[in-house]
C-alpha cells in the first residue's frame, strides 16, 4: 500500500512538473513569437517610411515628359492616342527664357475638353503674357509626366516660374482620368480605389504639416525666411485636396504646392 501511495504521489509530481514546464515553454514561445511579429511590423513600417522618403526626395525626377505604363496598365490600349505632348516651346529672349512641353488630351469628350481648357488657361495664357508683356527677366519651365495604373491615367504637370526678383513658384497641376468611363476621378473615388479611410488620411496629412512647420520654425529661428503652413487651412481636408495622383507602383500622392497661389517653391507630399 505504501508503495502504491508513493507511486501515485510520484506520478502526480511528475505531471505537475511536466505541466509547469509545458506552460513555461508555451509562454516562452508566445513571447518569442510576439517579439518576432513586433520586430517584423517595425521593420515593415521602417521600410514603408523609407519608401515614402525616397519617393519624396525623387519627386523632381519623375517629370520626364513621357507616359509610364505600370504593371497593371492595360496592354491593348494605345495611350499615345489618349494623351500627347501638344506643344514644345523653347525660346530665349532678353526678357525671358521659356522651355515648355505642354500635354493635352487627344481624345475629345466632356472631361478631356475641360482638362485641356484648364491647361490652356493656366499655362498657355501665362506663356503668351510673358512673351507679350514681360519687362523683368522671367524664366518659365514646364514639364509633365503620365502614369497609368489599371484604368486610371494620371497626368502631372510641373511648372517652375520665376518672375523678375520675385521668389520662384513651383506650380503643380494634376488630373486623374478614368479611361473606361471617360470621366475625371475625384479624391473620394481615389480613396475608395486605394481602400483608405478619410479620417486616417486627414490625420496623416495634419501630422505631416505639423512636422513641416516644426522644421520651418527651426530654420526661421536661424534668421532665414521660410514659408509657414496654416495648419487650420481648409485645403488639408480631404474633400478640398487640390492635387493628387497615382504614381509608380500604385502609390497615391497628395500634393500641396503652395506656389500655385503664392510666390514660393514649397511643396508638401503625403504619400500612401
Amino acid at each position: 500500500m505504501r508503495n502504491l501511495k508513493y507511486f501515485l504521489l510520484k506520478n502526480k509530481m511528475i505531471i505537475i512538473i511536466t505541466s509547469i514546464i509545458l506552460i513555461c515553454a508555451i509562454a516562452i514561445s508566445i513571447g518569442v513569437y510576439a517579439q518576432i511579429t513586433n520586430r517584423s511590423a517595425i521593420n515593415s513600417e521602417e521600410e514603408e517610411s523609407n519608401d515614402y522618403e525616397d519617393l519624396e526626395n525623387n519627386f523632381d525626377e519623375i517629370f520626364t515628359n513621357t507616359i509610364n505604363k505600370e504593371a497593371t496598365a492595360k496592354q491593348d490600349v494605345n495611350y499615345d492616342e489618349i494623351i500627347y505632348c501638344a506643344y514644345k516651346i523653347k525660346e530665349e529672349k532678353e526678357n525671358y527664357n521659356i522651355d515648355a512641353k505642354i500635354p493635352l488630351f487627344k481624345i475629345e469628350n466632356e472631361a478631356t475638353k475641360k482638362i485641356n481648357q484648364e491647361i490652356y488657361d493656366i499655362f498657355a495664357n501665362t506663356i503668351i503674357n510673358i512673351v507679350q508683356n514681360s519687362t523683368a527677366h522671367t524664366t518659365f519651365n514646364l514639364d509633365y509626366t503620365v502614369y497609368v495604373n489599371n484604368n486610371i491615367l494620371s497626368l502631372i504637370i510641373r511648372c517652375k516660374y520665376k518672375d523678375g526678383t520675385n521668389p520662384q513658384r513651383n506650380i503643380i497641376q494634376t488630373y486623374n482620368y478614368d479611361i473606361d468611363n471617360n470621366k475625371l476621378i475625384n479624391i473620394n473615388e481615389m480613396l475608395d480605389y486605394k481602400k483608405l479611410n478619410k479620417e486616417d488620411v486627414e490625420k496623416r496629412v495634419l501630422e505631416k504639416i505639423k512636422e513641416q512647420n516644426i522644421q520651418m520654425q527651426t530654420i526661421s529661428d536661424q534668421g532665414y525666411n521660410v514659408y509657414m503652413r496654416n495648419e487650420s487651412d481648409e485645403i488639408y481636408k480631404v474633400d478640398n485636396t487640390p492635387n493628387f495622383f497615382l504614381g509608380k507602383n500604385n502609390y497615391l500622392y497628395l500634393v500641396y504646392a503652395y506656389g500655385n497661389n503664392n510666390y514660393t517653391s514649397e511643396i508638401d507630399l503625403v504619400i500612401f
